[in-house]
């Protein structure tokens, strides 16, 4: 890992060490004129240390990170700081004003898209401009998201192990997950995921991360569409702890981790097989024995229940949004685990 000492400048955002700077970085411009640009802000610590990025609103209804990322730069010294923290809290501006996991200027995902184009669609540029950052100051990232604003969780980590990741690597990146101190963390082995979640991983942020050699993970902190306290002070307990992980704060800093720490090996979804409203669907974190349900379906003249589980789960996500059409996600389940 290369430690730094420099001046960061990201767009207008500009800090030597030792100080803070804020500014915009341009990601491209609608056809009446105005300009799209995120917001950015550095604290870069006067002693020398890693480079921690923190990345939010890749998908513009994950909005929980705004505010835990807005509360963790507040709360930090230049002076004390040992390396930096860079600061992109609502990454993807076209889908944060149209308060959707996509935009409606090109209807792609940003976090499909990296390390993006210089001289492709807006996601694909957007992507670019913020990659060409990170790749030349960040050596950890933290990409924050949210579940979609059907569902609920506790927030949880995911963190991947590409194929040609160094074992070196693959246990810094455990490591620095780990760290954030939540119960549920999810271990996705790309070379044996297949199937374990819906799209594809090879253009989000994370993967592109490690395949620059930047130690990169997914803090999936609550729902999407409004802002959590709880979630929130769980994010910037989290932070902290991994900034003290990597030594850029004392380990006093650190919050307590959770008891009960686990690490997913398997996870899968569960769709509904007929359409109706969900009732009585166990909540996130439920441990659901083997042959129990997952709630059950009901429409104006029965019900029935929902599939049961084949073998114990935890529930990493469940559904709140009640109404439901055939084929619809019920919930999100962890199927292997260990204790970490």
């Amino acid at each position: 890992m290369t430690l730094r000492n420099e001046t960061i400048t990201i767009g207008t955002a500009t800090a030597a060490p030792g100080k803070c700077g804020q500014g915009q970085l341009r990601v491209g411009a609608l056809s009446m004129g105005s300009e799209l640009s995120m917001p950015v802000a550095i604290v870069n610590g006067r002693h020398q240390g890693p480079t921690l990025w923190l990345n939010g609103a890749v998908h513009g209804d994950e909005v929980n990170a705004f505010m835990v990322l807005r509360q963790v730069i507040a709360d930090l010294d230049p002076e004390t700081l040992r390396g930096a923290v860079v600061c992109t809290p609502l990454c993807n501006p076209a889908s944060v004003h149209w308060r959707s996991k996509i935009n409606n200027l090109d209807w792609l995902d940003m976090d499909q898209q990296f390390p993006g184009r210089a001289d492709g669609s807006y996601s694909q540029r957007a992507a670019h401009a913020l990659f060409q950052g990170i790749r030349r100051y960040a050596t950890h990232l933290i990409s924050f998201h949210t579940v979609g604003t059907a569902f609920d969780a506790n927030p949880y980590t995911v963190y991947k192990f590409a194929p040609k990741m160094s074992e070196e690597s693959c246990e810094r990146v455990e490591a620095m997950a780990l760290a954030f101190g939540v119960s549920i963390n999810c271990r996705v082995d790309l070379a044996t995921a297949s199937g374990e979640i819906a799209g594809g991983v090879a253009g989000a942020l994370d993967a592109a991360c490690s395949a620059a050699g930047v130690a990169a993970f997914m803090a999936e902190v609550g729902s999407g569409g409004a802002f959590q306290p709880g979630p929130i002070a769980e994010g910037v307990a989290g932070v902290r702890s991994v900034m003290a992980h990597l030594g850029m704060t004392e380990p006093s800093g650190a919050a307590p981790l959770a008891a009960d720490r686990k690490i997913v090996t398997k996870r899968g979804f569960v769709y509904a097989n007929s359409a109706g409203m969900l009732v009585d669907a166990p909540a996130a974190g439920s441990l659901v024995k083997a042959g129990e349900p997952l709630g059950r379906i009901v429409d104006f003249f029965e019900e029935r229940d929902v599939s049961t589980v084949a073998k114990d789960s935890i529930v990493i996500m469940n559904r709140r949004d009640p109404v439901l059409h055939e084929g619809d996600r019920i919930a999100f389940l962890a199927l292997e685990w260990e204790e970490a």
